[in-house]
């Protein structure tokens, strides 16, 4: 059994919802603190000034004490911030973007339901989207395992002790970050490593130059069939062992 693991995001890109659609067990990250300025509740969207570029679209979220964990995050539903995220999204229909209907209609499918927790919406948006894709998602949350993560010390053990409470083959991570995990530990459990590089190919955003990437999924939706964008998802993407993933950057960074 492939596992993966990540926190939930809202409307991740591309590279998120390949990792999802390459394992076979994704597990919501929920137990750790958080970071008001991450992927967590917010993402980005073409900006309607080309000149800008992008435009962050934002869930917000009630005050909390420093450390409040994930899973303890809630949403302040005193800013109709999903009004606000419609507003935004006209964008699209302004660019003539070909899929605005059917994606509106994706998004409206999760917006009816009001939501208090963000790791309710995140998880909730994921799933619908994946069905909408037609790609299975089989998943768990982090903090209904009932494991005991108090002894973990090392951020890339988390990952490790998950999966090996999974009795998971593999251990598939986003590419960035593979410094942090000790791939002789896994390797000794019987556990392999691997890293996944999205390609992020360059799709037409209307008639705009140039290319912005690595924009929420919602982006591409608008452009693109369900059944085309199912096809980048399961096949715009390559993985590397921990070794192979150094050689690439190295010789990326040397040019």
């Amino acid at each position: 059994m492939n596992v993966a693991i990540m926190q939930p995001y809202f409307f991740p890109y591309l590279g998120y919802i390949q990792l999802i659609a390459h394992c076979d067990l994704f597990v919501f990250f929920d137990v750790v603190q958080y970071n008001q300025k991450s992927w967590m509740s917010r993402n980005r969207i073409l900006h309607p000034d080309q000149k800008q570029g992008f435009q962050y679209i934002n869930v917000p979220v009630k005050k909390q004490t420093k450390g409040t964990y994930i899973k303890d995050t809630y949403i302040d539903n005193t800013q109709d911030w999903q009004e606000k995220i419609r507003g935004q999204l006209s964008i699209y229909k302004k660019l003539h973007a070909p899929f605005y209907t059917e994606t509106l209609k994706l998004l409206e499918s999760i917006f009816q339901k009001k939501y208090e927790k963000l790791l309710d919406l995140n998880q909730t948006a994921t799933v619908l989207l994946m069905e909408y894709l037609d790609i299975g998602i089989d998943y768990k949350v982090a903090s209904e395992l009932e494991l005991d993560y108090g002894a973990i010390a090392l951020a890339g053990d988390w990952a490790f002790e998950i999966s090996k409470a999974l009795n998971a083959k593999m251990y598939t991570n986003p590419y960035s970050g593979y410094e942090i995990f000790d791939e002789e530990k896994f390797t000794s459990s019987g556990i392999q490593l691997t890293f996944l590089k999205s390609n992020l190919s360059p799709y037409k955003q209307s008639q705009r130059e140039p290319f912005i990437p690595g924009l929420s999924i919602v982006d591409i939706l608008m452009f693109y069939s369900k059944e085309d964008v199912k096809n980048l998802i399961l096949n715009d993407y390559k993985l590397y062992g921990k070794k192979d993933l150094e050689q690439l950057l190295r010789k990326d960074c040397n040019g």
